[in-house]
């Protein structure tokens, strides 16, 4: 059982009574989209598990001179000594690869993105009926959106890679104007921190909490409970299975355990469901097997992952890193506009339009290629209301910083907001609360900096005192006591 720190809770309590000071911006004045970050899961792929009928799967996977023609007017930054260690889920010949579906997929993200940003009229057009600036768009003729303005980040993963190629193929269907201005695809490091179950982890302590957390009485209870599911999903799979399947490993709470290497065992969760739901997608199930068996699986796997995840000790030390990336990127935006933006006379306003189109420091743009645990990771340490369904393929949270402006006087920011989205739907900030005590559709910028930053404890024992404390995080390090 866990029990919370007292500082952490007075903390709390504070938040909430004061949430009513920042529910929303003031009805008078005007919203201006100043930044935006996409962070997607990769397009539909052949399974990670290695299976039998090889030739079939690799009939899935793209041309190359199809990954060829959407590489163009991109380069891949690695680490001067190379790339990271291969991860389980990386898969091996066709398996884990990002199919033909799946790139049409991603450049129709690319599409619709471009059509979300993009706003047909001059800068600073005002719709009184609308509360943004440019009817919440953020690039406009004046400020088009242009390679220059975009930060494009990926998990080192071959499908990711081509995922993020193919949505800047439909984000820019001019080619030309790729091959004029590259961007670059940063891959440096992004193993280890873009994903909640990297390999190794960030933190060495990472494997024995999330085993703790696993061995939780309500946990164990349903895994007995569905332990028989388990066995005759992996039975029925048994017949398609290749060589070296049940040596992969990935998913939080599902390393191997070597102990139990002799003993007969099911697929671990993740294993069976990803190979489910490329199966059940192309009719492939074997006939022992019901589509509700696939729900059945993937439901599991899903309440396993917010089950753990959802834990603040465990979300800070999966993605931490991540969350403050994307709060710092969001600070450093807001803050070059504060910067630069200040004076009320014509001529300040002249030198502030002159700086912009000459000097660019922030993206307006950020785009991070990543997975389905990504966004689950994210989910849960931005502390976002769980959707209803597990992302899809090609799904894509949006953060989008909203500033604030005067009326009267466009250029003075009196705040800076953030909303997030998962494919459309915008999802509430549970830790934060609206006058009507409801949760949070935006949340200053400030506040959810002082949230990422917030220390937490699990305790063995609930009501136990200090020397009961089994894990904690604080200043960006997790600690096991």
């Amino acid at each position: 059982m866990m029990k919370s720190r007292p500082l952490l809770i007075i903390l709390s309590t504070c938040c909430l009574a004061a949430a009513s000071s920042f529910s929303k911006p003031h009805p008078n004045s005007k919203l201006r989209l100043h930044q935006v970050s996409v962070i997607h899961r990769h397009g539909d792929r052949s399974p990670i598990t290695p299976m039998k009928d090889e030739d079939y799967w690799q009939n899935q996977l793209p041309d190359p001179r199809v990954l060829d023609g959407i590489s163009k007017g991109t380069s891949l930054i690695r680490p001067p000594g190379g790339g990271p260690k291969k991860h389980g889920a990386v898969g091996r010949g066709p398996f884990g690869q990002l199919t033909m579906m799946g790139l049409l997929q991603m450049i129709s993200l690319g599409e619709r993105l471009k059509e979300e940003l993009e706003h047909s009229h001059d800068d600073n057009y005002v719709d009184e009926s609308h509360p943004f600036v440019n009817r919440g768009k953020l690039f406009t003729p004046n400020k088009p959106l242009h390679p220059s303005r975009i930060k494009v980040m990926s998990t080192d993963f071959p499908r990711t890679v081509q995922s993020v190629q193919a949505l800047l193929t439909g984000l820019f269907p001019d080619a030309a104007k790729l091959e004029n201005t590259p961007i670059e695809i940063d891959l440096q490091q992004t193993n280890s921190y873009f994903i909640p179950d990297p390999q190794p982890r960030q933190y060495k302590q990472q494997l024995a909490l999330e085993r703790h957390l696993s061995n939780r009485p309500h946990l164990w209870e349903k895994e007995v409970k569905l332990r028989k599911l388990a066995h005759r999903v992996t039975d029925a799979l048994e017949g398609h299975l290749g060589d070296g399947a049940k040596g992969v490993s990935f998913g939080i709470g599902e390393e191997k355990d070597d102990s139990l290497v002799n003993k007969r065992q099911p697929l671990a969760w993740a294993q069976l469901a990803e190979i489910l739901v490329c199966l059940h997608s192309r009719e492939l199930l074997p006939s022992a097997l019901s589509k509700e068996d696939v729900q059945a699986v993937s439901d599991h796997v899903a309440w396993r992952w917010f089950e753990n995840l959802r834990h603040p000790v465990l979300a800070k030390s999966a993605m931490w890193k991540f969350a403050s990336r994307l709060v710092e990127n969001m600070q450093r935006k807001a803050e070059e506009h504060d910067r630069h933006v200040g004076a009320e006379s014509d001529n300040m306003e002249m030198m502030v339009e002159e700086y912009e189109q000459e000097c660019i420091e922030e993206p307006w743009l950020c785009i991070y290629s990543a997975h389905d645990s990504t966004l689950i990771g994210l989910l849960c340490v931005l502390q976002l209301e769980q959707p209803a369904e597990w992302p899809e393929y090609g799904s894509a949270l949006k953060v989008e910083l909203i500033r604030e402006e005067d009326g009267d006087r466009p250029t003075k920011a009196l705040q800076h907001w953030v909303r997030f989205s998962l494919n459309g739907q915008v999802l509430r900030s549970t830790w934060l609360v609206d006058d009507n005590n409801e949760p949070a559709t935006m949340v200053p910028l400030d506040r959810l900096a002082d949230m990422i930053q917030s220390e937490h404890e699990l305790f063995e024992e609930e009501g136990a005192n200090d020397s009961g404390l089994k894990f904690s995080w604080k200043d960006g390090l997790l600690k096991e006591h």
